[in-house]
């Protein structure tokens, strides 16, 4: 029964973001296919590794690098229908218990929005089912951020020179120790690595990955060469870029 009726709406909706799509709609937000929760675990939970440092594998010079993840909970293991996060209006992904990813961003503010909506359906315009965050996100090259996503818990979240928190609701700013305890426990979901720009997401290849990282090696290698900012590498100190490939283990989902 709740199969049938599962099918039942999704065929209109499925065909009305398509119609959506094809119109130009830009204002039209969804999911759909990516809106599914972890529950059942074995079905819809995070297939990729468990958490994986990046170290020093990524240009740290010119980019910084966002942590996002979602902590193991009763609440979010048995969620069926996920939140998306969206910066600068794009939906990056869904999350997902007990799953994380990261991006590299270019400096600057991005606006960061969460939502949830009913099937992958997630509203129009300004009109959306529900909004769990909305807030400015500024990011600086060479620094690592942890944003953490949790409905039920609250967070020793961090204050900035002004005396306020980063983040909105569940979606918060965290610190590094705080997302190391939890992060280990999570695994990597399908989608991230890509390259943030004011202008949208870059998708990266291995061989561009390669090459960045080469380079970066060699810039190491100089007594000029910069280091990033002091608490913001969360590689074992002494780590140094190298040549990425298909197998090393952080890389695959």
């Amino acid at each position: 029964m709740i199969k049938t009726l599962s099918r039942s709406f999704l065929i209109p909706v499925t065909i009305f973001a398509s119609v959506m799509a094809m119109t130009g709609c830009t204002n039209f937000h969804q999911s759909i296919g990516d809106n599914f929760g972890s529950y059942p675990k074995w079905l819809f939970g995070p297939k990729g590794h468990y958490y994986k440092s990046v170290g020093y594998r990524w240009d740290y010079e010119n980019t910084a690098l966002v942590y996002i993840y979602r902590p193991i909970s009763v609440w979010a293991m048995d969620e069926v229908e996920a939140p998306s996060f969206n910066v600068n209006n794009e939906r990056l992904f869904n999350f997902k218990g007990g799953g994380y990813t990261w991006y590299e961003m270019e400096p600057g503010t991005y606006d960061i929005v969460v939502r949830r909506g009913i099937f992958g359906l997630e509203g129009i315009g300004d009109f959306v089912f529900a909004k769990y965050a909305d807030f400015d996100f500024q990011v600086e090259a060479g620094k690592v951020y942890y944003l953490r996503y949790s409905e039920i818990d609250p967070v020793n979240v961090i204050v900035g020179d002004n005396g306020l928190t980063t983040g909105d609701g569940p979606l918060q700013l965290v610190p590094h120790s705080l997302a190391m305890k939890e992060m280990e426990d999570t695994k990597m979901i399908h989608h991230g690595r890509d390259l943030i720009t004011q202008n949208g997401r870059k998708e990266r290849d291995l061989s561009d990955m390669a090459d960045a990282s080469t380079n970066s090696s060699r810039r190491e290698s100089s007594s000029n060469a910069p280091i990033p900012a002091k608490g913001g590498i969360d590689a074992p100190e002494g780590l140094k870029a190298k040549p990425r490939s298909e197998q090393e283990e952080w890389w695959p989902f």
